[in-house]
């Protein structure tokens, strides 16, 4: 049996920071983008029940909703993690500089301060966000 060699891992501290923090900024968006989500799902469910939709139409967009309240508290729970992620990994590498470690500071006192993470229930569910 012949073994590939591996690749070398990149540990470049500079380069873990700049994969975190876009992590960091995706996950965010994506957390905001499903929020988003719910509230309008919630809008057009509440317009076709005032209009009378047919009642099958009416029971696939609740499931639709149902499904879209699922993943608030996943892409919650995710951005939680990799912000706890990144702020570990800021008190190894506190000697690092530059654009990377600015942002992952702005994310981390940004989240740091917004209660809405944890208590804004999200409408129609035992979701909070």
């Amino acid at each position: 049996k012949h073994d590939m060699p591996r690749p070398k891992s990149n540990t470049d501290p500079n380069k873990l920071l700049s994969i975190k923090v876009r992590s960091c900024e995706r996950l965010a968006k994506e957390a905001q983008y499903y929020k988003r989500e719910v509230s309008e799902n919630e809008a057009k469910l509440a317009q076709m029940e005032e209009n009378g939709k047919d009642y099958y139409d009416i029971k696939k967009f609740k499931e639709v909703l149902g499904e879209s309240y699922m993943m608030v508290p996943d892409s919650k729970k995710r951005l939680e993690k990799s912000l706890e992620d990144l702020g570990l990994f800021l008190d190894l590498n506190s000697q690092l500089e530059g654009e990377y470690m600015e942002r992952a500071k702005k994310l981390l006192e940004e989240f740091s301060q917004r209660e809405d993470i944890q208590e804004t229930a999200v409408e129609g569910s035992d979701t909070v966000f």
